[in-house]
């Protein structure tokens, strides 16, 4: 979004350490709908602008618009991006304010004139207004992916598959339907109904990672591959789980496996973990 900046007589209208100033008029919403979502969404002629503005010297930029290849995904980081525009998949990167802090104030220590001059921009301007959107939107809830972003080193995944009072179907045919591991993975025990995967046959993988064999008590766990033959189906429970559940059986699952959104033999929608190519 730096590139869809408003003009700095605009963002500073109200006042250059003004929370607010920077919460409303930092970024020109319209114009990036206009020139980005808009060409790149259902009947768009998939021509957009890369950008509108020269940040740093606040300069407007008129260039031709880019061609979209047609199987483009678009993908957008900035601030504040739920409070207008509407999305398929939010991912919210969740960072302690003081991290955030200590990181933001060392980056831009030299553009906002020094040290003492960038902690006071965040603590007045930059992180007052975080905590407005926070207060006002609720963008951690709404959002249908949460990463823990404390560590640079080791991102948490916290949720996945939609927002916070989200529930969703998950079809296990495998070590996830055993009481011990869901209380281990997820605190509590499932509910869950039988069904049947078609057009799938199970196979057995051998699992290294100490952790997982280690709550599973074995280190051989079946996994099913795609033949699309009605006769193949794998049996299996279709259990009830919150997106951070799905995000905790994301982490349990190994490499050997990946998720996919799949129709059970009952037409029930749900994601299961399938194998790997």
């Amino acid at each position: 979004m730096d590139g869809f900046h408003n003009p700095r007589a605009i963002r500073h209208r109200q006042g250059r350490d003004s929370a607010d100033g920077y919460y409303l008029d930092a970024y020109d919403f319209e114009a990036f709908s206009r020139l980005v979502l808009e060409p790149l969404g259902p009947g768009g002629d998939r021509k957009y602008r890369e950008r509108i503005i020269d940040l740093r010297s606040d300069t407007p930029i008129e260039e031709p618009p880019v061609l979209a290849a047609e199987d483009l995904v678009l993908v957008v980081d900035g601030s504040f991006l739920q409070r207008e525009l509407v999305w398929d998949e939010v991912v919210f990167v969740d960072t302690p304010f003081e991290v955030a802090r200590e990181r933001g104030t060392r980056r831009d220590a030299e553009l906002l004139g020094g040290l003492e001059q960038a902690r006071r921009a965040f603590d007045q301007r930059y992180h007052a207004a975080s905590r407005h959107y926070l207060a006002e939107v609720g963008p951690v809830d709404r959002a249908s992916v949460v990463l823990g972003n404390a560590d640079l080193a080791n991102p948490a995944l916290r949720r996945i598959g939609g927002p916070a009072d989200a529930v969703v179907n998950l079809f296990s045919y495998g070590t996830l339907q055993t009481p011990s591991v869901q209380v281990e993975h997820f605190g509590r025990e499932l509910r869950g109904v039988q069904d049947v995967l078609p057009g799938y046959r199970q196979d057995w993988v051998t699992i290294t990672d100490p952790a997982v064999i280690a709550v599973s008590g074995t280190d051989r766990h079946p996994i099913v591959r795609h033949t699309g033959d009605a006769a193949d189906t794998t049996a299996g429970t279709v259990l009830e789980v919150t997106t951070a559940e799905l995000a905790a059986a994301d982490l349990y699952e190994v490499d050997d496996y990946r998720r996919a959104l799949v129709r059970l033999g009952s037409g029930v929608d749900a994601w299961v973990y399938l194998a790997v190519g």
